[in-house]
C-alpha cells in the first residue's frame, strides 16, 4: 500500500493515480490541515477497512473513498 500526505489546499486539487482503489483522511490536531491518501491493492480491501470503520464510533480521521463506495462493497 502507497500512502502519501499534502496540504488541504493541495488535496483539493488533486486526482489520484487510481481513484477507485484509493481513500483519504484528514488530519486531527490543532491547525493540523494535511490530508492523507492511501492506495489499496484492490477495491475490495479498502472497501472492506472502511466498512470496518463505519461499525465503530464515527472519527473524524476515519478512511473516505475518493469514488464513493456502493451500497454491496465491503460486506
Amino acid at each position: 500500500m502507497q500512502r502519501y500526505t499534502m496540504s488541504a489546499y493541495a488535496a483539493s486539487q488533486h486526482t489520484p493515480e487510481h481513484p477507485e482503489r484509493t481513500a483519504r483522511k484528514h488530519h486531527t490536531g490543532t491547525l493540523d490541515f494535511d490530508v492523507t491518501f492511501q492506495v489499496w491493492p484492490n477495491r475490495a480491501s479498502m472497501a472492506r477497512t472502511i466498512r470496518m470503520q463505519e461499525k465503530a464510533a464515527p472519527r473524524p480521521n476515519n478512511w473516505h473513498a475518493v469514488v464513493p463506495l456502493r451500497e454491496t462493497e465491503g460486506y
